[in-house]
């Protein structure tokens, strides 16, 4: 086989399943034109092959680096260009990488190291971007006039050594080409004239499609409204460094949840619904909110580059960006900039600055080590509880006073108890006490170290406290996802699930990614409060949800609603396809998922329906 060193371009298109899923003909239609009538004139033009396309997929290589760069920003402005006319959840867009390197030709193929790298860093570009390798960039940088940004080092799959990455600036032009001629300057010149009265229009156009609200999911609401997007962490390291960025969208949220009048969107996992390729204007349609913040962070050993950018869906007007260069002892200051500058511009209310406690520690390693502990906790293993606690032991061990991760230490405390994971229930409910003592000593009026304390009253079974915690976290907390949650939770549990029902739709309301025990816990407080016909409506949804593990015993609840609807056919045959997954299912089985109940009195109406079906003891 043929070795050689060449320049190689990888291009994809960003989420074709989805737009093939959305409307194959005419993706499929879209592609062909944009291939035939514009991408290969412009690789013929600049001297490309192609040697090989799967699909969504390119793979192109150049004679030089410059040809091969001049080619994908064009491509990219180019197809900027053809796609302004397009509604954004139809676009065809591409990602490109690009790399010189040691190839081995396989016919019209190309394959090696050379090729792996290419396709690589493809991966890591976003939608419409460039990423290049150093070796294209050595090349490049004296011909072309293009901004760089330097991500550093990268680790790529399947190789050892890590890649210097640069990735082509937004917005660079399209790489020069030869001086027109002085007729084709005269006709040029007539163009502006004759097109420079529409200046006007291109300067005030939107930069998405507005989404109207009536075609939002759910209805635009009369208060500010926002959807906070998982921040994406940019270069080296993103193993250890990847938590800054789920940090500080994190943060921005909790902050910004604080406010009265406010609903926000987005935690953790945040805003992406599954799906990596959504927009801030896809994010805007899906949960109904006015305005979509999103953003980037990248750090290069103590250089820091986070970017944020602020949409009004309603407008597709970007009313807000920046991008901060700092050292890494500015990240947190950077952090409250983003989170002042968005209330700026969302919020109409005055801002008590003593409410609005922006940072709660000064410790980068404090930040990250909380925020590793979160992306366990709430996956409600004992494993993973013990490994989150080690986290926040070592952002306690970082700040003693950090407030969110002494909070976070008493949830897990309390949920070792929940659920059964304690050898010592006793001493786990204790240790929780103290660390939220600690915490309302500092922060008297947080709303999830309130919320935490409804949670731990209810696990201690005093239920009027639980009630009273409960609505001391909303009072100070209805903007805040995880807050409306726990009073949901804690009201259904205390004996208060007709009063749980509100919270429950509006915590599904704020909840980006469908999370199965706010289902399961809504659908056991419609039972709770006999709303059958409410349950009946939501079984399908109720069954979707539930996991595996526990399907037997939770296939009890809709054999209930349906036997209390008047259809015994229905609930019996619920019962007996719980009984063929348990065969010894009984009312004893099923208690432990009940324990929580301050008052006993609400499952015991569900078990003696149960025995009335035939389900013994």
């Amino acid at each position: 086989m043929e070795r050689r060193l060449t320049t190689i371009v990888a291009a994809d298109i960003v989420g074709f399943t989805r737009l093939v899923e959305m409307d194959e003909e005419r993706t499929l239609s879209a592609q062909r034109a944009h291939r035939n009538d514009f991408l290969d004139p412009l690789m013929a033009d600049l001297g490309g092959r192609l040697a090989n396309t799967a699909g969504d997929s390119l793979l192109i290589e150049f004679p030089s680096a410059v040809q091969a760069v001049r080619f994908a920003v064009d491509a990219q402005a180019g197809m900027l260009a053809r796609n302004s006319d397009t509604p954004e959840d139809q676009r065809i867009s591409y990602r490109m990488g690009i790399n010189v390197g040691d190839v081995v030709a396989d016919g019209q193929d190309l394959l090696g190291d050379g090729v792996n790298v290419a396709a690589r860093l493809e991966a890591l570009a976003k939608s419409g971007g460039i990423i290049l390798s150093s070796t294209v960039r050595d090349q490049v940088q004296d011909k072309l006039d293009i901004a760089l940004t330097d991500l550093g080092d990268i680790q790529v799959k399947n190789r050892a050594r890590p890649v210097r990455a640069f990735q082509v600036a937004d917005g660079t032009a399209p790489a020069p080409r030869p001086k027109l001629s002085r007729p084709a300057a005269l006709v040029l010149a007539a163009l502006v004239v004759l097109f420079g009265g529409a200046t006007w229009w291109w300067v005030d156009r939107p930069d998405v499609e507005p989404v109207l609200p009536e075609q939002m999911a759910f209805a635009l609401p009369d208060e500010p409204s926002i959807a906070v997007m998982a921040f994406d962490y940019i270069g080296p390291g993103e193993a250890e460094n990847g938590y800054l960025a789920d940090g500080i969208s994190e943060n921005i949220t909790t902050n910004l949840a604080k406010l009265p009048g406010i609903l926000v969107i987005g935690e953790g996992s945040n805003a992406r619904s599954g799906d990596d390729t959504a927009s801030g204007r896809d994010i805007a349609g899906q949960f109904g909110v006015r305005y979509v913040l999103d953003g980037s962070v990248q750090k290069a050993g103590e250089d820091l580059r986070i970017s944020a950018k602020l949409l009004d869906a309603i407008s597709g007007k970007h009313i807000w960006s920046e991008t901060f260069n700092r050292k890494t002892g500015d990240f947190f200051s950077i952090q409250d900039e983003i989170t002042l500058e968005v209330l700026e511009q969302v919020y109409a209310g005055a801002v008590d600055g003593d409410r609005l406690t922006l940072r709660e520690t000064n410790s980068l390693k404090a930040f990250s080590e909380n925020a590793k502990g979160r992306t366990h906790h709430n996956r409600f293993t004992a494993e993973d509880n013990e490994t989150a606690r080690t986290h926040y032991a070592a952002a306690l061990a970082e700040d003693p006073n950090y407030v969110d991760a002494l909070v976070n230490t008493a949830f897990t405390h309390i949920m070792d108890v929940r659920l059964a994971f304690s050898e010592n229930p006793e001493q786990s409910l204790t240790l929780a006490e103290e660390y939220l003592a600690t915490a309302r000593d500092i922060d008297p009026s947080r709303p999830a170290t309130l919320s935490n304390l409804a949670v731990l009253r209810v696990v201690q079974k005093r239920g009027e406290d639980a009630l009273e915690f409960a609505r001391q976290a909303l009072n100070v907390g209805m903007g805040d996802a995880r807050v409306v949650r726990s009073a949901a939770w804690v009201l259904k549990y205390a004996g208060a699930s007709e009063d749980s029902l509100p919270y429950f739709a509006r915590a599904k309301r704020m909840t980006p990614i469908p999370l199965w025990w706010l289902v399961v816990d809504e659908y056991g407080a419609f039972i709770d409060a006999e709303d059958f016909e409410a349950a009946d409506r939501v079984t399908d949804a109720y069954l979707d949800v539930i996991p595996e593990i526990y399907r037997a015993e939770f296939l009890t609840w809709p054999a209930v609603v349906a036997w209390t609807s008047g259809r015994p056919e229905d609930a019996q045959a619920f019962l007996a396809e719980a009984r063929k997954l348990k065969p010894d299912l009984s009312i004893a089985s099923i208690r432990p998922f009940d324990l929580a109940y301050v008052d006993a009195s609400f499952p015991e109406r569900r078990y003696e329906i149960l025995r009335s079906m035939g389900l013994g003891d």
